[in-house]
């Protein structure tokens, strides 16, 4: 591989990863009435965006919200009055806190009237994107993809993910919270469609998805919260699986235009497992 086409790949990743479209300039939504929204969504751009597809432009534009996100289709399914704060590149310190101009803090949506809160959060926090450009960096110019710092900076999260979780539940009492985790990315081996990311390297970023998914559900269990397991009917879904198939795009991304983010198909497969969730809650 020539050395212009490594760095064409590498900068694909990083920039499909942390910079999403922002030419769509709009107003902030409207803040919540004192009581909360019936339904709230927190999160990052895993349940926020599908990249280029389906812009939601009445969202801050750095959100890069989609008008078919997992939270949209949830709340069209049961019925629900949404607020969708979910938000591309948000850290759990969004939750409380602006996120850049125009973003109002996402927790200011919950009050006393909240009846049901899903949240999808804490990629950023652990920092998959950094970790995961490293080792597709790895395959294409040699050098290990396996770095010990990966796992201390994804159980750093517990602390401030249960902090988070015990807030929402003192601004929304009546609420039930619902945490979703993260679905196959990546099948054992990997595929072509995935440049840089060595066979023996494929489980092995997978394996990180999953122990994020270990610290959120532990967590979420702590505080009362459902955890919603995606990962076992994502299988035949991942980033290997054909266009219209799969529910995350790869390095070379054709659908979303954003690599490792959701796809219409992934968006849709996970909202049916939240709303399939809740139901059976009631």
């Amino acid at each position: 591989m020539t050395t212009r086409r490594i760095r064409w790949h590498a900068a694909a990743l990083t920039a499909g990863l942390l910079a999403l479209p922002s030419t769509f300039l709009t107003p902030a939504a409207a803040a919540p009435a004192d009581g909360g929204a019936e339904y709230v969504a927190l999160g990052d751009s895993g349940a926020a965006t599908t990249g280029v597809q389906n812009f939601d432009i009445s969202a801050p534009p750095q959100c890069a919200r989609s008008t078919t996100n997992t939270p949209k289709l949830v709340a069209k399914d049961l019925g629900l009055r949404l607020d969708d704060r979910t938000c591309s590149s948000a850290k759990i310190t969004d939750l409380t806190s602006s996120q850049g101009p125009g973003i109002t803090p996402q927790f200011e949506a919950l009050g006393p009237d909240t009846r049901l809160v899903t949240l999808h959060i804490g990629a950023n926090d652990a920092q998959m994107t950094k970790h995961i450009v490293t080792c597709h960096l790895a395959g294409i110019v040699g050098g290990a993809c396996v770095d010990p710092a990966w796992d201390s900076d994804i159980d750093a999260i517990a602390a401030p993910y249960s902090a988070a979780l015990q807030r929402i539940s003192n601004l929304a009492p009546k609420a039930a919270i619902f945490v979703d985790g993260w679905p196959l990315y990546v099948r054992d081996g990997g595929c072509p469609e995935l440049p840089g990311l060595r066979p023996a390297d494929a489980p092995y970023v997978q394996a990180k998805f999953d122990r994020l998914n270990t610290v959120v559900s532990r967590e979420a269990t702590a505080r009362s919260a459902t955890y919603i397991d995606t990962k076992s009917r994502a299988a035949g879904h991942d980033m290997c699986a054909p266009t219209g198939v799969r529910w995350f795009d790869p390095v070379l991304a054709t659908e979303t235009l954003v690599p490792y983010h959701p796809t219409l198909q992934g968006m849709r497969g996970v909202a049916d497992i939240i709303v399939q969730a809740i139901r059976s809650a009631r």
